[in-house]
């Protein structure tokens, strides 16, 4: 067989491979794992729905918190939203995993193509290139004619241009395979972080049961005892504001106009800006009704602080530098709080703690830890009447006036 008849054998056979190279599209196809993926957003939109009919039904509920049989409603309602969150979250963490498995397929599928891409393209490279006799010179040598080896010379460049195409499709392979991978490492953060997340509001439900059970001990489920918890409650924290007030003023007449000196070789200058987090991490109301004046308080006076989300034990930090005014340990159940003057004409207050480690005329520099967040009904500094874990974080001036905390903190919303 003479070069014109071995070179259209190789043109059979590199146009074979390249039609192989260009036409390998695998078509995208609904599998099995994208519909339990369309099932599992399905089911977290009907979920949602059910939280958001709930939280409008817990809203009026929460207004009007006037008896004991209110407080409990309340309360159902409460665990009945975090139940519906808890579902939402696990439908989410499944729906993630399979998004999960579905990506670590098609990665293998990416990569499986891009292997048989350079299996193909080396083919069709070892075809025209390695044998003496497909190369442009002996194709020039080889013709016939001129116009035999114009026809060969198209022939080549079209080769040319298909190997161009078909590494075209492999670079386009290499970035949508980096694409995946990228996605897939972002979806494992995200279900890492959505493992958290229920692990919290597993935590959450475990404490709006603890907390109803107590209310329902501390009163023995009679109004009449809930009401007089609820005063109770009520002049606690109004002696406490009081106090508080008082001995600032009284500080103010011995004379405020000097800065505040922080601890030796850690200089805590008078505040003239805003205050830093008094608890580590996302800092979050920790359930509806928890915000500066929320309406949704529902215990009969005003809620002039915010109760942030903290486990109990957590640690909390002064949120400026400052003295202290007051470290009032309990020593039992009865309200543990410490109040810090900043030097600015503001105070911060920190109510509910379980274990308090500054004592009053003490110094302290924003993040020095000032004592445990309490609030667990019947524990340690939690008060009167307290619902659930979380340190009531308060802004007061030097009139004993409550100032929303929001102005200085960015505070995150309830969870629920």
């Amino acid at each position: 067989m003479g070069i014109r008849g071995k070179t259209l054998v190789k043109a059979v056979i590199a146009l074979f491979l390249i039609s192989l190279i260009v036409l390998n599209i695998k078509p995208v196809l609904a599998d099995d794992l994208s519909d339990q993926i369309n099932a599992k957003k399905q089911a977290m939109n009907d979920v949602s729905q059910q939280i958001n009919d709930l939280k409008n039904v817990l809203a009026q509920k929460e207004k009007d918190i006037s008896s004991l049989k209110s407080q409990i409603d309340a309360m159902n309602s409460q665990i009945e939203l975090v139940q519906l969150q808890i579902k939402s979250s696990q439908l989410e963490i499944d729906k993630t995993n399979t998004e999960i498995e579905k990506n670590e397929n098609d990665i293998k599928d990416k990569e499986a193509e891009i292997a048989k891409q350079k299996d193909l393209i080396n083919s069709v490279i070892k075809e025209l290139y390695e044998e003496k006799d497909t190369n442009l010179l002996a194709v020039v040598i080889g013709s016939t004619n001129f116009s035999d080896m114009v026809d060969k010379a198209e022939y080549l460049a079209k080769i040319q241009s298909s190997l161009k195409d078909g590494l075209d499709k492999l670079q386009v392979l290499k970035q949508e395979l980096e694409d995946k991978s990228n996605q897939l490492n972002a979806q494992k953060t995200q279900l890492e972080d959505l493992k958290k997340q229920k692990e919290d509001e597993d935590k959450t439900l475990e404490d709006q049961k603890y907390s109803q059970a107590k209310v329902m001990e501390m009163t023995r489920g009679q109004e009449s005892e809930y009401q007089s918890k609820l005063a109770q409650a009520n002049a606690e924290e109004q002696s406490v504001s009081a106090e508080i007030t008082a001995l600032v003023q009284e500080q103010a007449r011995r004379n405020r106009a000097n800065s505040v000196t922080g601890r030796d070789g850690r200089g805590a200058p008078a505040m003239t800006g805003g205050f830093s987090y008094p608890l580590s991490g996302i800092n979050r109301i920790s359930v509806t009704g928890g915000d500066f004046m929320d309406k949704a308080y529902g215990f009969g006076f005003p809620h002039t602080g915010v109760d942030l989300a903290a486990a109990q034990g957590t640690p909390v930090m002064a949120a400026g530098p400052g003295s202290i005014v007051i470290a009032y340990d309990s020593g039992g159940p009865g309200l543990s709080y410490v109040a810090i003057d900043h030097g600015n004409g503001l105070v911060s207050k920190y109510l509910h703690l379980s274990a308090i480690y500054v004592k009053t005329g003490d110094v302290v520099n924003a993040g020095d830890v000032i004592g445990l967040s309490g609030g667990t009904p019947g524990s340690h500094g939690a008060g009167a009447f307290t619902t659930g874990a979380h340190l009531h974080f308060e802004i007061d001036d030097y009139n004993g006036n409550p100032i929303n905390p929001h102005n200085y903190l960015n505070i995150a919303p309830p969870l629920f």
